[in-house]
């Protein structure tokens, strides 16, 4: 086989590239033997070295250059064909090795320079930050902890200076998720354990996708529970102006999940509640009102034609709201509220009792009381009366017994009723004389609580002075100096019923009478009666609101058999108003009354979104049914009214008007090549009820949260 080149000294001028300088004559082809020495110095004199055999010398030119030349060498030894010194040069591995050196320490020099300079972090970015970021500019130190202005002092910073924990918490000066921020999903350790057992008890009949079953066996270090997981390691920067900080992948969400699948299509769980976590604040059937009322010809023609006469999404467009009473309810219902609240079955406030005037005599003796004074004792006036001390265990003495008809055997039950008289007597002295402050005063002694300002206007309502002297100016005409002196010794006069006075008689002109005077609201009391009523002003009315709120909580009041008796007679089906006909009452997790339909919470981060507002233009001409399907409850002993009823009043128990939704109703047009059907489509990662931190986006959130 012919070599590509002869390396024999005899046969080829071997260049021995691996020294620092080349023959001068190379380019020419004709390098001579010796070649330069290790300083650059031509060492060829001759062309060749004559050897010595025996006593004669012999010419030693290789054949390449000519072979042994005519002359021979000369008796001395020496050749005879001497060549004049050569320029050498510096071989091709000399000058890459200068370059080399000369390069590397040009780049030493820059790198030092720039990790002097003030503003060196520029020339270290590793990219462009995204556009919500871009405000940081090249303050690297915004974001990455312990990164000084000029580079050159990273060098004496701790390792763990640099962390992506530690930068973490610079995350949080912009952005709240909560009260741990750096826990899975943002979730306490209880919580997220929790919801991993009841993942892990749900069978999953389709297999681990590989890539994930693969990358379970390479040991990763994974995150403690004391540091959690850093913010970077889901949210990549540096990738562009248009990068988007919150893309992840299906496979980066499902590495920590106990339950893994394919796609949304193949292997993801079927819905089990969603999206009905409680009951509806509003009592509000669709079942009877779409198969019953609407039917019915009287109101026929202001039945809605579809759901979104009803109903509309949200700003963000994920809930879909109620529209108001006025747009919705009033054309059916404002007859029946306001004929419920017509001044013949007005709300007893404060009217004074018939006594035992008999019974109550000598010791217990009562002073003047109206001789025509039946109303049994109103649940306001108990309320009210309860608040202070004395007259509260009075009250519980007479539990059942007749004030009409004392037990006269019973001084204990006498002794209270006197007590209940001149509490009476002393309550409506202290309102004729003080009005809506000492009204207020005892109504907050009976609450148990101090009352908002909100509360104070609503419990009150525009406390009539007038209306109320009109009512018991004739019951007590020396009221003044009976309380006074009562006050003072503790001796009542003597008990003397005061007739009432002559009704004038009817004029030519017929008058209004006082109940046709509030036909809107207000305070009156009917002729001849000592009992002061009030007219509630139809929906939304805030003196039946204001008191069903107080009462709602017995437990909390002076007296919660008084409390729990007044909310009773609030909220009966037959009461004044109707307002329990439609707004629930939750026992749980507190006690209180739902004026207002489900408004999203802006601060409220849950597991699950959905948008409406895109889906809409998808409906088919059965509107909203093209994705929800009723409950057919017919038959059936638990209702959707029944979870709205006293004593089943948790809102977390309770049977909707509509199933739940099909997962495959959603996967018809959520699978590969079609839909996106990636996790944070309709999952959030982050959990919780926080506020973000940045100045403009918590401006917007109170904004929201204002307007619902």
């Amino acid at each position: 086989m012919r070599r590509l080149q002869e390396f024999g000294f005899d046969k080829s001028p071997y260049e021995r590239p691996n020294q620092k300088w080349v023959c001068g004559r190379a380019r020419d082809g004709q390098c001579c033997l010796a070649g330069p020495d290790e300083k650059g110095n031509c060492m060829a004199s001759a062309e060749c070295r004559p050897l010595r055999k025996g006593d004669r010398w012999q010419c030693a030119r290789p054949a390449f250059l000519g072979g042994p030349c005519a002359e021979g060498p000369s008796p001395t030894g020496q050749c005879c064909r001497v060549i004049p010194k050569c320029s050498p040069v510096r071989s091709v591995r000399s000058w890459r090795s200068l370059t080399v050196m000369l390069v590397a320490g040009v780049t030493l020099a820059a790198l030092f320079i720039l990790l002097g300079l003030k503003d060196g972090n520029r020339a270290f970015s590793p990219g462009q930050l995204s556009f919500s970021h871009r405000s940081a500019g090249e303050n690297c130190n915004e974001c990455h902890d312990g990164l000084e202005p000029r580079p050159a002092r990273w060098l004496v910073k701790t390792p763990d200076s640099h962390s992506a924990h530690a930068g973490s918490q610079l995350c949080l000066n912009c952005h709240n998720v909560g009260d741990s921020p750096l826990q899975p999903h943002a979730l306490a350790a209880a919580d997220l354990h929790a919801l991993t057992e009841a993942a892990q008890k749900k069978n999953n009949a389709h297999s681990r996708p590989a890539g994930l079953m693969l990358a379970s066996f390479i040991p990763s270090i994974g995150h403690s529970q004391t540091e959690g997981i850093a913010c970077a390691t889901c949210h990549k920067e540096h990738r562009g102006e248009e990068a988007d900080l919150k893309k992840i992948s299906n496979q980066q969400c499902q590495s920590c999940h106990a339950t893994q699948f394919a796609s949304f299509a193949e292997g993801h769980p079927q819905f089990t509640s969603y999206p009905f976590e409680r009951r509806t604040r509003i009592i509000f059937d669709h079942q009877s009102h779409l198969r019953e009322h609407f039917s019915d010809p009287t109101v026929a023609k202001f039945a809605p034609n579809s759901c979104l006469d009803c109903h509309l999404t949200d700003l963000r467009g994920g809930t879909m709201l109620v529209k108001s009473y006025d747009v919705i309810c009033a054309s059916c219902h404002d007859d029946q509220i306001k004929a419920k609240s017509a001044a013949k079955t007005g709300i007893p406030f404060i009217g004074i009792p018939r006594m035992d005037d008999q019974t109550l005599k000598g010791t217990n003796s009562i002073g003047q009381w109206p001789e025509d004074a039946d109303q049994p004792l109103t649940p306001f006036l108990r309320l009210i009366l309860s608040g202070d001390p004395t007259v509260r265990a009075a009250l519980q003495k007479l539990q059942g017994v007749d004030l009409s008809s004392l037990p006269k055997k019973d001084p204990d039950k006498v002794k209270a009723a006197q007590t209940l008289a001149w509490g009476i007597k002393s309550l409506i002295f202290d309102l004729n004389s003080h009005g809506q402050e000492e009204l207020l005063k005892r109504i907050t002694a009976s609450a148990g609580r101090p009352l908002s300002n909100f509360e104070k206007e609503g419990v009150v309502a525009f406390f009539n002075a007038e209306a109320f002297r009109n009512t018991f100016q004739g019951a007590f005409p020396k009221l003044q100096k009976e309380v006074i002196d009562y006050r003072k010794s503790g001796v009542a006069p003597a008990t003397e019923l005061v007739p009432s006075p002559d009704l004038p008689p009817p004029g030519p002109v017929k008058n209004v009478p006082p109940d046709e005077w509030v036909d809107n609201g207000g305070w009156y009391s009917p002729d001849g009666s000592f009992t002061l009523y009030y007219h509630p002003r139809g929906h939304r009315d805030r003196f039946l609101s204001s008191w069903m709120d107080l009462t709602v909580d017995p437990a909390s009041t002076a007296d919660p058999a008084v409390s729990q008796a007044l909310f009773k007679q609030l909220t009966a089906p037959s009461a004044v108003g109707m307002c329990a006909k439609c707004h629930s009452v939750d026992d749980s997790p507190v006690k209180q009354m739902n004026w207002n339909s489900s408004r999203p919470d802006p601060l409220e981060h849950k597991f699950n979104h959905f948008s409406h507002s895109t889906h809409l233009s998808l409906m088919d001409a059965r509107g909203c049914f093209t994705c929800h399907s009723m409950t057919d409850m017919a038959g059936k002993k638990e209702t959707y009214a029944s979870a709205f009823e006293p004593g089943q009043r948790d809102p977390a128990i309770f049977h909707s008007n509509f199933r739940t939704i099909d997962k495959n109703a959603c996967a018809t047009c959520h699978r590969p090549n079609l839909v996106r059907q990636d996790c944070l489509l309709c999952h959030n990662y982050h959990i919780g009820h926080f506020k973000p931190v940045v100045p403009h986006a918590n401006i917007v959130a109170t904004a929201i949260s204002a307007g619902h």
